[in-house]
């Protein structure tokens, strides 16, 4: 029931979006041609110029709207929350065009027709949304079978969501005779059933052609509450997930990760040539470190750096673990005897770690996300902290942009599951911004 309104709400308001860009786009093309000087007279280019950006337009802002949307399969969705990150999603996406035509130099737009767009778009969106979370016939007509405690709870959940509403018509806590009754004489929509001794009542329900939810808590206290019922066997499978499960954002999230990682590399290529040239006639050995990590859900792969140390840096580790300043399981040391005078400066503003824009552009990292941590640190891994495996490691992460090796392991492995267990496009975004003067200040680079 929740899942079906959520992905119908998700794609009604999508199409809705969509159909609001389209309408706006055009009402601001045609109220720019009647407010300039001479009026009805329009330059020949106007309209034809218009017509061959539109797909532009439509290129950028679908993509966007649909990500922004794709929070609505979350459970519950805070409807004015929602409200704003549509207004900032499509402030974004402006931005973008923008860019997009100044780069194709396609850049002939009336700031009037971009200022009329943005504000009826803003505004036609908030109004839809506000239509919908109004709509009466979102409201779900409930009978919760189980203790008036859990039903309350229910209600409380419900009350927080956006665009649909429960209307808890009674609680039965025992099978009372006129249950039978009610559920075969009166418009029904949703049954929830809270406790084990009313299971029955699921085949029940079933045959009266109402839709019927068993609230799993009593089963399964202490679990994840991120699951997911497929029919795939002969009966029901529970699947429990460590995370919300967020396929849409997560492959948006990676592919443009990729698309980045390849502009990069482009732009950046004569600082790399450059840090090459210098590495090859300072010191002998490789130009690029190789060295095993651990990805997602702890997969092997070969993490490329630029080299910041002596050939012969793997031998003299054993000899400094005394030196250690980490308290667990990571080796990390101040003024570190291996590292060349051309590595501490690549340290220091984090070139040395370039090169993983080819591990970006393989798909074996990302942009943000937890640091990959050495197979051997994972095999002394309590358990817990196994779980920031979960997300595929990245360049940059909360821990690079508070501290890096300042903060202790257990803080350090605790910002990364925060970083999981709150992951959105927006706190990407977030930590790229704030990592560009983390770097420039050097704090914790050693």
């Amino acid at each position: 029931m929740i899942q079906q309104r959520q992905s119908f709400n998700r794609w009604l308001i999508t199409l809705f979006d969509i159909l609001i860009i389209i309408f706006t786009y055009w009402l601001a093309v045609f109220l720019r041609s009647y407010i300039q000087v001479s009026f009805y007279q329009v330059e020949e280019w106007y309209f034809s110029y218009y017509i061959s950006v539109f797909p532009v337009f439509l290129i950028t802002f679908i993509p966007v709207i649909i990500l922004n949307n794709s929070v609505l399969e979350a459970f519950p969705v805070n409807k004015y929350k929602f409200y704003t990150r549509t207004i900032i999603s499509l402030f974004i996406a402006v931005l973008i065009s923008i860019a997009l035509l100044f780069y194709f130099k396609l850049f002939k737009q009336s700031r009037v027709v971009i200022f009329i767009f943005f504000v009826m778009s803003a505004f036609l969106m908030s109004l839809s949304r506000e239509l919908i979370s109004k709509n009466k016939n979102n409201i779900i007509r409930t009978i919760v079978l189980g203790s008036l405690k859990e039903a309350k709870l229910i209600k409380e959940l419900f009350s927080l969501h956006a665009f649909f509403k429960i209307e808890i018509i009674d609680v039965f806590e025992d099978t009372d005779k006129t249950l039978i009754q009610r559920l075969k004489n009166e418009p029904i929509d949703w049954v929830i059933i809270t406790e084990n001794r009313f299971k029955p009542f699921i085949s029940f329900c079933e045959n009266l052609g109402i839709t019927v939810s068993y609230y799993l808590k009593e089963e399964f206290k202490d679990i994840s509450p991120f699951v997911s019922i497929e029919s795939t066997f002969t009966s029901p499978i529970v699947t429990f997930h460590v995370t919300p499960q967020q396929y849409i954002q997560l492959f948006l999230k990676y592919t443009t990760d990729r698309i980045i990682a390849f502009i990069l590399l482009i732009c950046l290529s004569p600082l790399l040539l450059l840090i090459s040239i210098i590495i090859k006639f300072t010191y002998r050995g490789p130009i690029i470190y190789k060295h095993k990590r651990a990805g997602l859900n702890g997969r092997r792969f070969e993490m490329l750096k630029f080299r910041t140390m002596f050939e012969n840096a793997d031998e003299i580790k054993p000899s400094l673990i005394s030196e250690n300043v980490m308290d667990k399981i990571v080796f990390k040391m101040r003024n570190d005897p291996r590292i060349t005078k051309v590595g501490r400066i690549l340290r220091r503003f984090s070139l040395d770690e370039l090169p993983q824009l080819l591990n970006v552009l393989k798909g074996e990292m990302s942009l943000v996300g937890p640091r990959p941590p050495l197979p051997e640190e994972v095999n002394k891994y309590e358990g817990w902290e196994r779980r920031r495996l979960s997300m595929k490691p990245g360049l940059t992460c909360l821990w690079q942009i508070s501290g890096r090796s300042e903060i202790g392991f257990e803080e350090w492995m605790k910002l990364d599951l925060e970083y999981i267990d709150s992951w959105s496009p927006t706190l990407d975004i977030v930590i790229l911004f704030k990592t560009i003067p983390a770097v420039i200040s050097g704090r914790g680079a050693y």
